[in-house]
């Protein structure tokens, strides 16, 4: 069982964050068929590594993984622009070869009924006729999905309630300096393209003579 990899339509996709901030309807992704065979090997290791399978977003684990260049990897895919923003609902999470999958956005109600405390498995049969989980397959799939991503499916504790927010509070940390970042980078290119953009240095004034003592 692997986290963190599905697929896309006919293109396989690897989950760096399941949502974004403020636009829970929405991940970042990144390809890994289109990335050079040493950072495909960096990113395909990461993730099977102990820390990227224990990690609830993988991006908090790319943050602190070196690649075979030297720098994170998390920081690695976002200055080469190889992540995507993309639907939750586009994307099939596929933690087994053979497994019929769930769909991301339904996998992350599942993790979050289980964050707040809820019984996901009781929550399943409420979520049939609204999220497309009546197939037995996708129903067994669902929970095969949340267990990998959260380790039980049971009440978690108030200890695990508490690391549950420290990982998303780490997460929203490292999604911001990535987001405040490509803000930077962004900005530089269109001063490079336009040289009136960049901000004019304040003139500040002389500092008044002084009158010669007698």
């Amino acid at each position: 069982m692997i986290k963190h990899v599905g697929r896309q339509g006919d293109k396989k996709v690897v989950v760096v964050f399941r949502e974004v901030p403020e636009e829970e309807h929405m991940a970042l992704v990144v390809y890994p068929d289109q990335l050079q065979q040493n950072l495909h090997d960096d990113l395909m290791n990461a993730i099977q590594s102990v820390k990227g399978q224990e990690a609830k977003d993988l991006g908090n684990a790319l943050h602190g993984i070196t690649g075979t260049n030297g720098r994170t990897i998390l920081s690695t895919i976002h200055s080469e622009r190889f992540m995507k923003k993309v639907r939750t609902q586009d994307i099939l999470m596929i933690p087994q070869p053979n497994n019929p999958g769930v769909r991301l956005d339904e996998l992350n109600k599942i993790i979050r009924d289980l964050d707040t405390g809820s019984e996901a498995a009781g929550k399943l049969a409420e979520m049939d006729a609204n999220a497309g989980l009546a197939d037995p397959q996708k129903k067994a799939a669902g929970i095969t999905a949340s267990a990998a991503a959260i380790g039980n499916t049971g009440v978690l504790s108030d200890e695990s309630i508490a690391q549950n927010l420290v990982q998303q509070a780490e997460q929203m940390k490292a999604q911001m300096a990535t987001l405040e970042a490509e803000a930077t980078r962004l900005m530089e290119e269109a001063q490079s393209l336009n040289p009136s953009l960049k901000p004019k240095a304040k003139r500040g004034r002389k500092p008044a003579a002084k009158k010669a003592t007698a």
